[in-house]
């Protein structure tokens, strides 16, 4: 019996990250001029769990998947918010999981998110507060 796999040549395609943080704690810039880390293309790192990603970018072919920082209540990350500040490496008493998880999230939402890490300006992070589902 011979195996059969299924759209063989799309499963390799290869898969790019751009890992967002807050400004000043940057290695480098995108080509807008937004704060990203640099990662190695060979690392074998899982970034959804890197303390210091605040935003990440995933792009497989012509799929683009956008994920913020979020806690258990939906609530966005704020790196210098006055009772976030610090907690970035946290974990829930009650069960040992990260505080604070990068979750999948609109463009929109990256948008302004990404627009706050760069400026500063608490009110990119309101309106991305608002525009969460």
């Amino acid at each position: 019996m011979s195996e059969f796999k299924i759209n063989e040549k799309n499963n390799k395609s290869k898969v790019s990250v751009k890992a967002y943080t807050f400004w000043g704690m940057h290695e480098t810039e995108d080509e807008s001029g937004f704060p990203i880390l640099e990662l190695e293309e060979d690392d074998d790192i899982d970034i959804l769990m890197l303390h210091n990603v605040f935003a990440a970018e995933f792009t497989q072919g012509k799929k683009v998947t956008y994920y913020v920082k979020r806690g258990k209540y939906g609530k966005l990350y704020d790196p210098i918010g006055m009772y976030s500040e610090g907690k970035q490496k946290s974990r829930l008493r009650h069960a040992g999981k990260p505080e604070w998880v990068l979750k999948p999230t609109s463009k929109k939402v990256f948008d302004l998110y990404v627009n706050y890490l760069k400026t500063k300006n608490s009110a990119w992070l309101n309106n991305a507060e608002r525009e969460v589902v």
